[in-house]
């Protein structure tokens, strides 16, 4: 039996060495509430970071990453999105959402994530998963797989889609399969334009597109499980440039495959995972652990953020008025904070699924007259507001 080694106790613990980890604790340290000695980041991640795939960052969220925590990145790692446009099959003409100032950023995951500079020096960083967890009135015990045993007031976990810290603290959840496949990857373009990013809606998948560069598109495909199934080899390259070409023909945009370096694809299975109140007793979930929603939107990295900032407003409200960071108080005020924006997101990418997903052709008409009136009225905004995190 591996010895049980108490460590000093810490004010907060950070669990998961994804983007979202990896931001909790970076704005944690520059937030100047802590000593970084009263800190911890429990990140079982052994790998340098080879996540190649974008993430759109709507401006609000942008803004505050630059001024509000001070992680800053260089014109070069980002491209500025200045036109949203929204296509469906036999439409007269797509939604185009434009605004000059811009609705947000595309930035590759693994530069973003490097321009969160932690140093291993001054912070205290667990290379071990969590495989058990307790509480009492004053603090969170987490027991480490290699034995340590770690004590903390509050505890942010943000241990992902299947996060066994929610299991293991009986946080309750609904998961629901969407049965769809994402794939992500690179094509090649032609007069896709630079600062442009396109949602396309086809029969048996939607479709986003995102810049990368001039002739760089990152791609990210929800395809329906009925299309993939028998198909041992399915030609995920072929398969969406071909689509991709029938539909903007008429355009003179076109696609083809990516340069060899570009050609890996991430392939995973997509459910929603509602957690009604992401907490338990000093445990507070963040990022995919407490929200899971499809793609479509380019919201799910910006509700994750967004935790991130309400996270540390709590934290910030309680020292000012000298509570205990993992009061209860602090866990419902971060809950009520969240509860408006993440349930709205995830009801209306939910409704857009299975609007798109069940259509039938009067469906589709009905859906085109709607982004026929849509384009010539002001409920347009909404469209762009949402883009902007506003």
């Amino acid at each position: 039996m591996k010895k049980i080694d108490v460590k000093k106790r810490y004010d907060v613990a950070v669990i998961g060495g994804g983007l979202t980890g990896k931001l909790m604790i970076s704005i944690l340290i520059k937030s100047g509430i802590f000593e970084e000695n009263k800190l911890c980041w429990i990140n079982t991640d052994k790998k340098i970071s080879e996540d190649k795939r974008v993430s759109f960052i709507n401006y609000k969220n942008f803004f505050k990453l630059k001024n509000y925590c001070g992680i800053s990145f260089l014109t070069n790692d980002y491209l500025k999105i200045h036109k949203i446009e929204i296509h469906n099959i036999n439409e007269v003409k797509p939604i185009s959402l434009e605004d000059k100032m811009g609705h947000g950023v595309i930035i590759r995951n693994d530069i973003f994530r490097n321009n969160l500079k932690i140093s291993e020096n001054n912070l205290k960083i667990y290379k071990s998963k969590v495989i058990s967890t307790d509480h009492d009135e004053f603090q969170r015990y987490l027991v480490l797989e290699n034995g340590i045993k770690i004590n903390a007031s509050l505890v942010l976990s943000a241990d992902g889609n299947a996060s066994p810290l929610r299991q293991l603290s009986n946080i309750k959840y609904i998961n629901h399969d969407l049965d769809h496949t994402i794939i992500s990857g690179y094509l090649n373009s032609n007069n896709f334009g630079v600062n442009t990013a396109k949602q396309i809606f086809l029969k048996d998948s939607f479709i986003g597109l995102l810049p990368f560069s001039k002739n760089l598109t990152n791609f990210v495909w929800s395809i329906d499980n009925k299309t993939l199934k028998g198909k041992v080899k399915f030609k995920y390259h072929d398969e969406i440039i071909e689509r991709l070409n029938t539909f903007f023909s008429k355009d003179d945009i076109t696609f083809k495959p990516p340069l060899s370096q570009s050609k890996k694809l991430q392939i995973y299975p997509i459910n929603i995972k509602y957690v009604q109140y992401p907490f338990n007793k000093r445990l507070v979930l963040i990022g995919d652990s407490a929200h899971s929603i499809h793609p479509l939107a380019g919201q799910g990295f910006n509700l994750s953020m967004e935790d991130c900032f309400d996270v540390i407003d709590c934290i910030r409200n309680a020292k000012n008025i000298g509570k205990d960071f993992g009061d209860i108080s602090i866990l419902y005020e971060y809950t009520n904070k969240r509860k408006t924006r993440k349930d709205f997101i995830t009801l209306i990418t939910t409704i857009l699924f299975y609007i798109f997903k069940k259509r039938n052709d009067y469906m589709n008409k009905f859906i085109n007259i709607s982004f026929k009136t849509i384009e010539k009225t002001s409920f347009k905004k909404l469209f762009k507001i949402l883009a902007r995190g506003y």
